[in-house]
């Protein structure tokens, strides 16, 4: 622990010295420059859209579409960062979403002059456009922001337009599971957020009741749910591998979804936020409440 401290200090002090700017304002929006770090999946994946990835050269642990963007340095989890891992990419700007922490290293990071630049993550579809046109502006893109909203948008009629296909049916109880990383329990995402909206879209009722983003599940609370379908994000159903062994957890074995085996696997990132690859996320749901 004393070696890491060291070390820290060492490129924090490095970082004071040649710092360009060093002791002005931290948050006061400059450009992007060419050594960008970013602790957002939703900015992350809106980044590589527009083609502006050569400016990234870290990412959060959660930052993993698309693919290629794991070739990049992970600075850690992005509510548990490390300083030493972000100062020593010297970056030209720590981007974020607002969600990030601890408080600490954040301090830290600014106080080597390094500019922590905050954009909203969009938490509504027409939010999220804004994001979108927002880092276009940013980084420059404008024109490819632009291309990817307008194929994002006529995507987006298509999906209200299947929607009307589900008026008057009865509709699925959906339980979504997330795993979360940091308590190392499942979580069921409750009556806020894109997920709900998406699942609404394709055609499904949400089998969780209550306000806020998420309830942390017990077997109990999974069974009395009594989803007909559980779809479990990545990290959770990558911990069991199929179906089969995730319907043996208590509760879920209880559930007409653990009976029939209707559990099915969804990237994290394709539900917890709002981007160009919505409309495929709600035709896929719809696929697995209605079948082809």
């Amino acid at each position: 622990m004393q070696v890491m401290r060291s070390s820290l200090a060492v490129i924090l002090c490095t970082m004071l010295v040649h710092a360009p700017g060093a002791g002005a304002a931290a948050d006061a929006d400059p450009p992007p420059g060419d050594h960008v770090v970013c602790v957002s999946k939703q900015i992350n994946e809106f980044i590589f859209a527009i083609g502006a990835q050569d400016h990234l050269v870290a990412r959060d642990l959660t930052s993993i579409y698309p693919p290629e963007i794991q070739k990049l340095t992970s600075v850690g989890y992005h509510r548990a960062l490390s300083a030493e891992g972000i100062v020593s990419m010297r970056p030209s700007v720590l981007l974020n979403d607002g969600n990030l922490g601890p408080n600490e290293v954040v301090d830290r990071v600014r106080l080597v002059g390094v500019p922590i630049v905050t954009m909203d993550p969009g938490k509504s579809l027409d939010g999220a456009e804004d994001l979108m046109t927002k880092l276009g502006a940013y980084f420059a893109r404008e024109r490819e922001a632009a291309a990817v909203l307008a194929k994002w948008k006529a995507g987006m009629e298509a999906t209200f337009a299947a929607a009307k296909n589900w008026d008057g049916q009865k509709k699925l109880k959906v339980m979504f599971m997330h795993f979360g990383q940091i308590g190392n329990t499942y979580l069921g995402l409750s009556n806020e957020g894109p997920a709900v909206q998406i699942l609404q879209w394709a055609g499904g009722e949400n089998a969780m009741s209550g306000n806020g983003r998420m309830t942390r599940l017990t077997p109990e609370l999974i069974a009395a749910a009594a989803p007909d379908i559980i779809i479990a994000t990545d990290v959770g159903f990558d911990r069991y591998g199929s179906p089969e062994r995730f319907a043996e957890m208590p509760g879920i074995n209880l559930t007409p979804a653990g009976r029939n085996l209707r559990i099915y696997r969804i990237d994290e990132t394709e539900i917890m936020y709002f981007g160009p690859r919505t409309p495929a996320s709600v035709a896929k749901i719809a696929r697995w409440l209605h079948g082809e």
